[in-house]
This record gives C-alpha cells, sequence and structure tokens, in this order.
C-alpha cells in the first residue's frame, strides 16, 4: 500500500464519545473532512448522529457516515441496512453525505473468516442494490489477516493502521482510500482524544473527488425503487409507464393516496 504525506487531506472520526463538536474549529484548524457514526446492529442510533452530521456540513466539512456491523450472519443483514438507511434518510438523505457509505467490521460475531467475508460482501451487494453507491469497509491488519479474504479488494479501504512506516497489502487490498493513523488526536472544538485521518491525495483532490453528490451510475433504479414503483402499479392502478425516477410532487402524491384509499374502502364495502 501506499505511504502517508504531509501534504494529505486532514480529517477525523466521531462518535457520541466526542460529545458536543464546535465544528468550526475544527475546520479552522484545517479538518476539510469527517466520518461520522450512524448506527450499530439493527437497533443503535448514536444520538450524536444527526447533530454532527448537520454541524460539519455547515462548517463546510465533507462528511461520511458509518454503521458498526453486529451481523452473526448473512441472514442479519438485511435488518441492518434498512436500519442504517432509515437513519441517513433521516439525517438529509444520500445526496447530503458526499464522502461514501461505511461499514465498520472489527468485532467475530461472525466467528470464520469465511463467514465474517460474505457477511461483508453481502452487505455491500445489498447496499449497491438498495442504494447504487459502493460501500467502503473500514478495519484494521490484525482483523484483515484473521477473518477478512481477498474477495474484499475491489471494496476502497478505510485503514486503521497505527504503526510508522509504509503499511503492507492486506488480502485483496493494495492501497487504501483513507486512512485512520491515532486514536489519540487533539484538535480545537474536541474534548478529549479523537481519531486522526488523512485522505490519499491532497484537500484540493478530495475536494475535486467527493464535493459533487455521487451520481448513481446502475442502469436500472435501485431494488427498493422499483419494489416501490410496482407495488403502487399493482395496488393503486397508476400507469406503468411511470419511472422508478420521476419525481413525485404534492398534487400526484396526493392523487396517489386518494385512490389507494378509494381501493382500500372499496374493497372493504363489496
Amino acid at each position: 500500500m501506499q505511504s502517508r504525506s504531509a501534504t494529505h487531506a486532514k480529517g477525523i472520526d466521531v462518535s457520541h464519545w466526542q460529545g458536543i463538536i464546535d465544528w468550526k474549529k475544527v475546520r479552522g484548524a484545517g479538518y476539510s473532512f469527517a466520518f461520522l457514526k450512524a448506527t450499530e446492529g439493527s437497533r443503535i442510533v448514536d444520538d450524536r448522529f444527526r447533530a454532527n452530521a448537520q454541524d460539519a456540513k455547515n462548517a463546510g466539512l465533507l462528511v461520511g457516515a458509518y454503521h458498526f456491523t453486529r451481523a452473526a450472519s448473512p441472514d442479519d443483514v438485511k435488518n441492518e441496512v434498512d436500519h442504517f438507511l432509515q437513519v441517513i434518510e433521516s439525517a438529509g438523505g444520500l445526496s447530503a453525505f458526499k464522502l461514501p457509505f461505511v461499514l465498520d467490521i472489527e468485532t467475530k460475531e461472525g466467528q470464520t473468516k469465511a463467514r465474517i467475508s460474505q457477511i461483508v460482501n453481502t452487505w455491500g451487494t445489498q447496499f449497491k442494490q438498495r442504494t447504487g453507491r459502493t460501500l467502503m469497509i473500514y478495519t484494521f491488519p490484525s482483523f484483515i489477516d484473521s477473518y477478512l479474504d481477498s474477495s474484499l479488494g475491489s471494496y476502497p479501504l478505510w485503514y486503521a493502521y497505527y504503526s510508522s512506516g509504509t503499511p503492507a497489502n492486506k488480502a485483496g487490498w493494495k492501497a487504501w482510500e483513507f486512512i485512520q493513523y491515532t486514536n489519540k488526536g487533539k484538535v480545537p472544538g474536541i474534548s478529549g482524544d479523537v481519531d486522526l485521518n488523512e485522505y490519499k491525495g491532497s484537500e484540493a483532490e478530495l475536494m475535486a473527488a467527493y464535493s459533487n453528490p455521487t451520481p448513481n451510475t446502475s442502469e436500472t433504479a435501485p431494488q427498493w425503487k422499483e419494489s416501490g414503483r410496482q407495488w403502487l402499479i399493482d395496488q393503486v392502478g397508476i400507469s406503468s409507464d411511470w419511472k422508478a425516477e420521476d419525481p413525485v410532487d404534492i398534487g400526484t402524491l396526493g392523487s396517489i393516496l386518494l385512490k389507494y384509499t378509494q381501493n382500500v374502502l372499496g374493497k372493504k364495502q363489496s
């Protein structure tokens, strides 16, 4: 993998453990991006996530969100993806987050390398189907050695690497996108320790790569949108010419709800 550089963009990652953050001071100290904990497992929500997301963006930082997985099998993934996306939606939706969405994998509920790697691949596949976005993986060297295989090398890597020197290639990864190099950082606007990170290039390169919303480059709509479109066709009788990507104004939405209500009442009375 590549080395760190003094010219690389600087950033942080935080959760509720950092308490209330003065994001203007963080930006003023030269930090240009932040990853924020959003969710964990299928129920936990970080109680500072929404405030951190809004305040960090208002201060001029590029923001990403991460989910800490507790999935013990691939069957657990759907509930976690649902949970993560619901919380993201409540904080402004996918387009509000310029940096990659991240799966944090650092515990071994899946027990074996084969199963944990399958869980991560399932997460990546379902997330891409639902959103059109590619996940980034957060993990650390010894966890890769013990629990992740080379099938994951196509995912961008956010690498927790606290040693000096250039990190070696691991499993399928030959480069990192972001690197977390300490959990003992001191940053203006934050009380106590905070994780420090670098992007693989300069701040200008970071902004060029991520400042515009990531387009959905898939030829078809995400699976969840297409499923909703089909339900409306089947249950409400909207035209099959209506596409999942089409905007829905308030008048159209009202007409759909009215038609659905009339259908439901009609079935009950018959």
